[in-house]
């Protein structure tokens, strides 16, 4: 089977990946390494000036095309259409896969062909688009909503339940839920023997992702003596918030708990991540966060926000912890009877790494990903409608 992915600003060096789509497309690839499949991935990228081929596999190849200057309106819609349709003249793949929506779906305003198409959701603009506090920020993510309702193709791929219910009723569609793919290197990181307390955040750090909260939280445990560590990676997108941050940081004498790394590479990640005991996700809103997977399927305690398409991650007290996000008061009990606790910490710890195998290996995602596609490319479907009527929903 040949097949067309289509990503926007996938980065020349693999290797300098920070996460979020990028890294979800680099997980899938890896899983089609050893399918008997034929891959071509086209990337529209800002920073080259002229085309570049990279060979990722011996069934890989990518594609990277000078986007041009102008906005991405215009790029995608008189460039970006023909680059397409160019390439799906000369490949004649089954399926032409959008890896994701917003407005890189723009390049099918020109009726590109009859070819079987996918998109698949990451984001949940509109909600997303209520977190913000900027209005650029929320007429980007308004705008990129629209465009995908007015120009997504009829085949979807969500990553959770949760998704799907954003989308409401979708007559005609059809979809499946297959989460995204991890990097097999998370779960070849050895269990700790011993917990040292040692608490990470990862992301992007703004009002969203709520990094305030957990600090409250730290805050009151050391007043309390539970002595956590909390190592902070990303970076900041707001300067008024960060100096919010900073200063309560200063302002009740947590500098010595708190280490800032900025954002790091995916190995720097990996390293990070090995030598830390309980990620923390304090979120207003997600959809099915791969910070998440990733603990998990290191083999780390996840403790996170009930919020978006967490709860269908965890399973609270088994694989991980859950809490309401309406006050600080929530967390810190699960904090607490994870301190010092090694026989929790590794139980759980335990529980999440076999469910990560399960869910989250790029192995199993792509037999899933290359099952829908086989299922839509041929003239039997096995098709059941979804209990919330949302669509067909293919089970895979």
């Amino acid at each position: 089977m040949k097949i067309l992915l289509v990503i926007p600003g996938f980065p020349l060096n693999v290797g300098e990946i920070k996460g979020g789509v990028c890294s979800a497309l680099s997980n899938l690839l890896n899983g089609y390494k050893n399918c008997d499949v034929s891959v071509r991935v086209i990337s529209f990228n800002r920073e080259i000036s002229e085309n570049v081929v990279i060979n990722y596999a011996p069934n890989i190849a990518i594609y990277y095309t000078a986007e041009g200057r102008l906005p991405h309106v215009f790029n995608y819609v008189l460039k970006g259409a023909t680059v397409l349709k160019k390439h799906i003249q000369e490949f004649d793949p089954a399926i032409v896969h959008y890896v994701m929506s917003g407005y890189i779906l723009l390049t099918r305003v020109l009726g590109l062909s009859n070819k079987k198409q996918i998109v698949t959701i990451h984001g949940i603009a509109f909600p997303e688009a209520r977190q913000k506090e900027k209005l650029k920020e929320k007429l980007v993510l308004y705008s990129n909503g629209i465009v995908e309702l007015l120009l997504r193709p009829t085949n979807i791929i969500h990553l959770s339940d949760y998704s799907v219910s954003q989308y409401g009723k979708s007559q005609n569609r059809t979809i499946t839920i297959i989460p995204n793919a991890i990097n097999p290197i998370y779960f070849d990181i050895p269990l700790k023997k011993e917990t040292n307390n040692k608490l990470i955040y990862v992301g992007n750090i703004d009002a969203n992702k709520n990094i305030l909260f957990l600090l409250k939280a730290l805050k009151n445990l050391v007043e309390n003596e539970f002595y956590f560590t909390l190592d902070i990676l990303g970076g900041f997108s707001d300067k008024a918030y960060e100096s919010q941050v900073l200063g309560y940081i200063k302002d009740n004498s947590l500098e010595k708990y708190i280490k800032f790394y900025g954002w790091v590479s995916q190995s720097q990640l990996q390293s990070i991540i090995a030598d830390a005991d309980i990620l923390v996700v304090s979120s207003k809103q997600e959809s099915l966060p791969m910070v998440i997977a990733e603990a998990m399927s290191a083999g780390k305690v996840v403790v996170a926000s009930s919020i978006g398409g967490v709860p269908e991650m965890i399973t609270h007290g088994v694989d991980g912890f859950l809490f309401n996000i309406n006050k600080v008061e929530n967390v810190l009990p699960i904090l607490k009877s994870l301190y010092n606790n090694d026989e929790l910490v590794h139980r759980i710890e335990l529980a999440a790494k076999e469910k990560a195998m399960l869910t989250y290996h790029c192995d199993s995602v792509a037999k899933k990903t290359l099952a829908f596609y086989r299922l839509l490319t041929s003239s039997v479907r096995i098709v059941r409608q979804a209990e919330q009527k949302h669509a067909s929903v293919i089970i895979i």
